[in-house]
Formats: structure tokens, sequence, C-alpha cells
């Protein structure tokens, strides 16, 4: 009996997996990856691929956990900061330090969460806790590692 561990993979897994069936594509893995403004050759995906033991074609959670579990150990300098700032550079589309309601729209929708203006309001909303529904690097670093009920 294989017990998997979560190690917080889950949720980075869901947004590979875009057709929710249980496996990253290669053709998901190129997608992600350059929505996330770091686009891989061909031959990039397939070393991935291959490191992932996977058949060639499909990386299962477990083989997709062990691969991020390998990369955060063989990143020694690993800075979670950093990590932030990228995130809030997907959404941040006209660089001005603030994220706007357009911008958390077109942000998700690439991401594959479409949401209303209306859902996209009240998360700006939650968010910021202010009538101004811009949301600073200083908010969005406090929801992403508190949760929304800590931004305030």
């Amino acid at each position: 009996m294989m017990v998997e561990t979560d190690d917080g993979f889950r949720e980075a897994f869901n947004m590979f997996d875009q057709d929710n069936d249980g496996f990253v594509s290669q053709k998901e893995l190129k997608k992600v990856m350059a929505t996330f403004g770091d686009p891989l050759t061909d031959e990039e995906v397939q070393d991935i691929m291959r490191e992932s033991n996977s058949d060639g074609k499909l990386i299962s959670y477990s083989a997709f956990c062990k691969l991020m579990g390998s990369g955060f150990k063989a990143s020694v300098k690993y800075d979670p900061e950093e990590d932030i700032k990228h995130a809030f550079s997907l959404f941040d589309l006209d660089r001005d330090g603030f994220i706007s309601p357009q911008e958390m729209m077109t942000a998700l929708g690439g991401l594959g969460v479409p949401l209303s203006a209306k859902e996209v309001d009240q998360l700006m909303g939650e968010a910021t806790m202010t009538s101004s529904r811009r949301v600073s690097y200083e908010v969005f670093k406090q929801v992403t590692q508190n949760g929304f009920a800590s931004a305030s």
C-alpha cells in the first residue's frame, strides 16, 4: 500500500492538470509553463517527462510530487519571496505595482480559472478590504502567505 503525501503540491498539480484527468500531459506542461513566463522547448518537455519516470506522455500526481521535491532539494538558495514576486508579476500585467480587477480576470483566465466581473470584484474586495479594488504587492504577499483574513 503506497501512501501519498501532499507536501503542498496538490494545488500546483491541479493548475497543471487543466483537463482534470489526474495526469499532466506534455501539452499541459508546456502551456502552463509558458503562462508562468517560463516557456519550455520540446526538448525540455521531453527531459521533464523522462525525469518523471512517466511513460513519456503523462505525469501522475506521485511523479509530479517527486519532480517538485527533487527540484526544491536541488535549489539550495530557495527564496519563497522570489516566488511571491514572480507570481505577483504574472498578475501585474501593466507593471504599475498594483493588480487591477481587469488584470486579475485576465491572469486567472489564462490559468484556466475564468471568473465573472462580479466574482473578481468580490475577490478583490476580500483581498483589499477597501473600495479601491487594487491589490498592492504587500496585500498580495499577505494573502498568498496567510489567506484573506490577514490582508486587512
